[in-house]
C-alpha cells in the first residue's frame, strides 16, 4: 500500500477513532451483548441435552467461540451496506469516473480500513482473554496460527468485498437493492458459521456447503485461529478461498464495465 492509498487508509482509520467514547461504548457494548445472548442460549441448550460436550464444544469453548466470531464477522464484512449503491443512486459516483483513480482500489482501501479497525479489536480481545481467562484446553495463542489467520482474513475480506460489489452494482439496473445486501449479510452469517457453528449442521449440509464460498469466509478463519487444521487442509482451504476471490473479482469487473454505461449520473 503506497501513495494515495496509504493516505486514504490512514484517513479512514482516523475517522473511525475520532469519537473515542463512542468507539469504546460500541466495542464493549457489542461484545458483551453478543456474549450475554450466547451464554444464556447455550446454557439452556447444554442443560437440556445433559451433555458436557456437544459436537466438540464445551460450554467454555462455546463462549470463546461467540467471543471471537462476531469480530471475525465484522472484519470480513468491512464497510456498511450501501457503500457503492447509494453513490449510484444520488449521482455522486460521477466523481470516480472523472478522477484518475481506480474505483475498486479506492473502495477496497476504504473497505479494508474498516476491516483493519475490527482486526485491532480482535487482537485486544485475545490479549485480554489470555490474561484473564487463559485455558489451554480452549485456546492457546500461537504466533504461527495468528499469522495464518491474518492471511486468511485478508483473503476473506477482499473476497467478500468483491462479492458485495456484485450485489451493490445491481443498483445500475434496479431502483432498490438494499434488501439484497441484507440477505447476503444474513446468508453469509448463517451459512458461514457466525450464528451457529457449522459442526451443528447436518453432515449432508456441511458437505454441500464446501462447494459454496460461505464456510471459507468465517468458519475457515476461526478454525485457522484456533489451530484446528492440519497444514495440508489449511492449504486446500486457502486455495479454494483464493479461487472464489478471483471468480468474484472477474464477475465484479464484468458488471462494472457493463453498468457504468447504464449509469446516468443524475441521481434519483
Amino acid at each position: 500500500m503506497k501513495g494515495w492509498t496509504l493516505q486514504l487508509f490512514l484517513m479512514e482509520l482516523r475517522k473511525l477513532i475520532t469519537y473515542r467514547a463512542d468507539f469504546w461504548v460500541n466495542f464493549f457494548g457489542q461484545t458483551i451483548f453478543s456474549l450475554v445472548i450466547a451464554y444464556f442460549l447455550w446454557k439452556s441448550i447444554f442443560a437440556g441435552s445433559e451433555q458436557a460436550v456437544m459436537n466438540g464444544y464445551s460450554m467454555k469453548g462455546m463462549i470463546f467461540y461467540y467471543l471471537l466470531i462476531p469480530l471475525i464477522f465484522r472484519i470480513q464484512q468491512g464497510a456498511g451496506i450501501g457503500f457503492l449503491s447509494r453513490e449510484i443512486y444520488d449521482g455522486s459516483l460521477s466523481k470516480y469516473l472523472l478522477y484518475p483513480i481506480n474505483i475498486f482500489k479506492f473502495k477496497a482501501t476504504t473497505y479494508l480500513a474498516n476491516s483493519f479497525f475490527y482486526y485491532l479489536q480482535l487482537i485486544l480481545i485475545l490479549f485480554l482473554y489470555n490474561i484473564i481467562f487463559f485455558d489451554p484446553a480452549i485456546y492457546q495463542f500461537s504466533i504461527f496460527n495468528f499469522l495464518l489467520f491474518t492471511v486468511v482474513m485478508c483473503v476473506s475480506s477482499v473476497s467478500f468485498f468483491y462479492l458485495y460489489n456484485i450485489i451493490e452494482m445491481q443498483a445500475f439496473w434496479f431502483d432498490n437493492i438494499w434488501s439484497l445486501g441484507v440477505i447476503l449479510r444474513f446468508g453469509t452469517a448463517f451459512l458461514g458459521g457466525a450464528l451457529i457453528p457449522l459442526k451443528f449442521f447436518p453432515q449432508w449440509s456441511q458437505d454441500l456447503l464446501t462447494f459454496t464460498p460461505f464456510p471459507y469466509l468465517i468458519d475457515f478463519p476461526m478454525k485457522t485461529l484456533k489451530g484446528e487444521l492440519m497444514l495440508n487442509d489449511f492449504g486446500t482451504n486457502l486455495v479454494i478461498s483464493i479461487v472464489w476471490l478471483l471468480l468474484f473479482r472477474i464477475v465484479a469487473k464484468f458488471l462494472w464495465n457493463k453498468g457504468k454505461f447504464a449509469y446516468s449520473g443524475v441521481g434519483i
